[in-house]
C-alpha cells in the first residue's frame, strides 16, 4: 500500500476533523510510521514463554523431536528402506553373499576334509585292559 493510501485511511477513520484538515508532508509521514509501528507483523517469535512490551506469545506443542528414533533409512544406508527412494539401481545378479544360509553354493575356498576311518582295521582290546571292561559293561566310561 502506498503511502498516500495510508495517510488516507487514517484521515478517514480518525475522530479528530481538524487533524484531517491539516495534510502537512509531516503528519502523514508521522502517521505513516505510526501505522507501521502498530500493524507490523512480528518477524522473529519470542521463545517461548517470555513476552514483552505486552506482547501475546503462543508456544507451539512439543511433539518430542528430542525423543524420536531415526528410521532405518537414515542408520543403515543399505537397508531396504534405505534403497527405496526413487533412484534406479543396477540389479544384482551375483545374489550378494550366502555363506551361513542353507543351498548356498560358493567359491574361492576348500570344504573342511572329511577323515574316513576303517574300523575293521582298528585292532581289538587286550584282555582284561580298561577298554575290555568298558566294551563288556564291567566299568564305567567316566
Amino acid at each position: 500500500m502506498s503511502r498516500t493510501a495510508y495517510a488516507a485511511l487514517l484521515i478517514c477513520f480518525s475522530g479528530h476533523t481538524a487533524w484531517a484538515q491539516e495534510t502537512s508532508e509531516e503528519r502523514v509521514a508521522e502517521a505513516i510510521e505510526t501505522a507501521r509501528k502498530v500493524y507490523t507483523v512480528i518477524r522473529k517469535p519470542a521463545p517461548c514463554g517470555v513476552a514483552s512490551n505486552g506482547d501475546i506469545v503462543v508456544c507451539a506443542p512439543d511433539r518430542g523431536e528430542k525423543w524420536r528414533v531415526p528410521p532405518t533409512s537414515e542408520t543403515e544406508p543399505t537397508s531396504p528402506q534405505a534403497l527405496r527412494n526413487g533412484i534406479p539401481r543396477a540389479p544384482q545378479l551375483d545374489r550378494g553373499s550366502c555363506r551361513g544360509q542353507s543351498g548356498c553354493v560358493t567359491g574361492g575356498w576348500a570344504p573342511p576334509p572329511v577323515y574316513m576311518i576303517d574300523l575293521s582295521a582298528i585292532p581289538e582290546a587286550p584282555e582284561g585292559s580298561d577298554a575290555d571292561k568298558i566294551a563288556k559293561g564291567e566299568m564305567s566310561d567316566r
